[in-house]
């Protein structure tokens, strides 16, 4: 029997006050991205699906599925998710990577995905610096990890360039456009997920060989219309 590949699938979502008018469609959108995940699980017997969501503000950094079984998690509500105050995306992004690749390196057969979600600039971070996202962003990149922003209302691609993230999408922050952008996020998950199956079960000569696979898909266009 071949070991299940796990999937660790990663998401960091702003709760910053700005975020107040599109609170109910980006919890809609995270249980129906949950959905999606559960529906590739169930599909999939050879890959097993945590998951992570973390919200953050100047306030907390709330780990509200801390890599659980996607199998196990349950609807998130408007009791899970309140936004207010500022926006440390350093810290967020930071702290939670770093926790997730303790995990992650114990396991041979695994993948990340990283999708950050935000409608502002970092203003209120502590701990971490842009240099220091930067320096993490790349040396998991290399491991293969797959990592994806999500912006509205500031100049995405700018700090996606800057934090050397090669996938971003911009969304207006309206009901309809924070539902079409969640829309485009679970249909580009869906096609990575089946392209990196394809790459986990094709043979390899050697582990180094299927990393450099890994990290080619990755580099591949990620939202696709």
């Amino acid at each position: 029997m071949t070991t299940p590949v796990t999937v660790y699938n990663v998401i960091i979502l702003d709760k910053s006050g700005s975020m107040s008018n599109i609170a109910r469609q980006a919890i809609d959108g995270v249980n129906e991205t949950i959905g999606s995940i559960k529906s590739a699980q169930e599909k999939n017997p050879d890959q097993k699906h945590l998951l992570t969501l973390v919200a953050f503000c100047g306030c907390e950094l709330k780990t509200i599925y801390d890599n659980i079984p996607v199998a196990d998690v349950k609807t998130l509500t408007d009791r899970d998710y309140r936004p207010c105050c500022m926006t440390p995306l350093y810290d967020a992004i930071g702290t939670t990577i770093t926790r997730v690749h303790a995990l992650k390196s114990l396991q041979a057969d695994s993948l990340a995905l990283v999708t950050i979600i935000t409608d502002g600039y970092e203003n209120a971070s502590r701990e971490f610096s842009q240099r220091a996202i930067m320096s993490l962003i790349d040396s998991y990149k290399e491991q293969g990890w797959q990592f994806t922003y999500i912006g509205a209302d500031h100049d995405v691609e700018q700090v996606s360039f800057s934090l050397h993230i090669d996938h971003h999408m911009k969304f207006d922050k309206t009901q309809a456009g924070t539902q079409a952008m969640f829309a485009k996020e679970r249909k580009a998950r869906s096609h990575w997920m089946c392209k990196m199956k394809d790459v986990m079960s094709a043979p390899f000569a050697s582990e180094e060989e299927r990393q450099e696979r890994i990290r080619k898909a990755n580099k591949e266009d990620f939202f696709i219309d």
